[in-house]
């Protein structure tokens, strides 16, 4: 008895186990989600107003800082612009002039982005943009923030920065 009780089981997991994997294989796939940065899906554009530009350097330990035009290698933005931003196939923040940074975290009511400097790109740019935690909509404006580190002789270093308010 146990043995064709043992039988029969065997026959049925051996129609049973074709049956599940043809109607696996049958099942549509569901559709995929759009990968979120920041609960922002790439392609997403939405644009802001310059208010604010202050750029200036300091030079050597304990200099002041003193009022300079942008320099090269950073977007040159003028008050009054209207900056229109895209997010990235990689969650990055983009924008005309050349921005380009990595989509770092969300935190919340704001989400940051972070291009850490390498020897090829000395230069290290943050942004931060605001947001409703509740829809995620971009809400309460932008601030972006650029730095560059020249050496001069010696010891001597001038360090600009430059930061962006936009509304």
């Amino acid at each position: 008895m146990k043995t064709l009780l043992l039988a029969g089981l065997a026959l049925c997991s051996l129609f049973a186990a074709p049956l599940n994997a043809a109607e696996v294989k049958k099942k549509p796939k569901p559709p995929a989600t759009p990968v979120l940065f920041g609960g922002w899906a790439a392609g997403k554009t939405f644009s802001y107003t310059v208010t604010d530009v202050v750029s200036s350097a300091v030079s050597g330990i304990g200099g002041t800082a003193v009022p300079v035009p942008v320099p090269k290698g950073i977007p040159a933005y003028t008050l009054g612009e209207r900056v229109t931003f895209t997010i990235g196939k990689k969650g990055e923040l983009l924008a005309p002039k050349g921005l380009n940074i990595a989509f770092k975290a969300d935190g919340g009511n704001v989400n940051s982005y972070v291009k850490l400097p390498t020897a090829k790109a000395p230069t290290p740019h943050s942004a931060l943009v605001w947001k409703n935690p509740s829809t995620n909509e971009p809400t309460g404006g932008a601030a972006l923030t650029f730095f560059l580190v020249k050496r001069g002789k010696g010891f001597n270093v001038t360090v600009t920065t430059v930061n962006y308010m936009l509304q």
